[in-house]
């Protein structure tokens, strides 16, 4: 298992950093791929474990957001984001648009299929077994904005700054937290944090999660402050570094921003997996999917970089604007 285990997570890691370096040498439209890929993935997955459940799921409403959000998004904010880019909240605009028809094809479809809550007598039993009630209304709403709307933020910091940073941080720091948060765990051990959410997880782990987040932090602030090994991108993508280096002090004040970073993405980081693991248990599955050897699925994977990426976009819009 755990030469499985190593295998598959060796042979992802390859996959991210290649898209990673045809971003940083082509264009960032790679990074965009991957992150459609592995959203369209988790979807799947999603839909899967729901209808494991006995949930009638809608496939329409799913493939309409996938197929729509990105181009949309990029168009608008290419061509529709006015002169030097001063509507550069547009793409986000398209994206919720895009949101809104998949709840609206929810509700269509919803609303033409026969209802499994009417009296057996009025129905066909044909009927009834295609039929569904509010929960799987809801459950098919939620498969739209959980993960869909959440990687989608990934477009935007891919867009607006430079996405081998981003990204790639985003991707670490929750990455980073779970070897911590594993060999903290491990070698301590203690009381547990979750019991009935994640029994594996321990406080201690926990504790040790919060400084993998800050030790990749501080590597990413050796890499692209301190040293600026990226200062040209073939693709014209560039790393802005957060503070004037002609300005007194801006080794430790950058270190701190980036310090906050990793720790407010840990912890968040860690919240993403929680939920994720809460809503694996509401289903009944240990993982979401068998896709990754040793590793579960793709959602097993993207749990805590999920709500990573909104953290990402939030320390972005505060340090550089938007």
């Amino acid at each position: 298992m755990f030469l499985k285990r190593t295998l598959t997570g060796v042979g992802l890691a390859l996959l991210i950093v290649g898209f990673i370096i045809a971003s940083h040498f082509v264009s960032a439209i790679f990074i965009d791929m991957l992150i459609l890929l592995f959203t369209a993935g988790a979807v799947w997955e999603l839909h899967q474990c729901f209808k494991g459940m006995g949930r009638k799921m809608f496939i329409a409403p799913s493939l309409i957001v996938l197929i729509l959000s990105y181009p949309t998004f990029y168009l608008m904010q290419h061509f529709m984001s006015g002169e030097a880019g001063t509507k550069t909240n547009i793409g986000f605009l398209g994206l919720f648009i895009v949101l809104l028809l998949g709840v609206m094809a929810v509700l269509v479809e919803f609303t033409f299929r026969p209802s499994k809550d009417v009296e057996a007598t009025e129905l066909t039993e044909e009927a009834l077994k295609d039929g569904c009630n509010i929960k799987d209304l809801l459950v098919n709403i939620f498969v739209l904005v959980y993960p869909t709307m959440f990687m989608a933020m990934a477009w935007g910091l891919s867009y607006k700054y430079y996405a081998v940073f981003t990204i790639l941080m985003a991707i670490a720091l929750p990455c980073g937290c779970d070897c911590f948060a594993y060999w903290f765990g491990s070698m301590i051990k203690g009381k547990k944090l979750c019991p009935k959410i994640s029994p594996k997880k321990t406080i201690s782990g926990a504790v040790g999660g919060l400084v993998g987040g800050m030790v990749v932090a501080i590597i990413f602030w050796v890499i692209f402050e301190y040293y600026s090994v990226v200062d040209v991108a073939p693709s014209g993508q560039v790393y802005q570094s957060i503070i004037s280096h002609n300005i007194a002090g801006w080794e430790w004040k950058t270190a701190l921003i980036f310090l906050a970073i990793g720790l407010v993405g840990a912890v968040v980081g860690q919240l993403g997996d929680l939920a994720a693991s809460r809503i694996k248990r509401a289903m009944g599955v240990k993982d979401y999917g068998k896709i990754f050897p040793g590793h579960g699925g793709v959602m097993d994977r993207l749990d805590s970089i999920t709500f990573s990426l909104v953290i990402m976009t939030i320390a972005m819009v505060c340090v550089y604007g938007y």
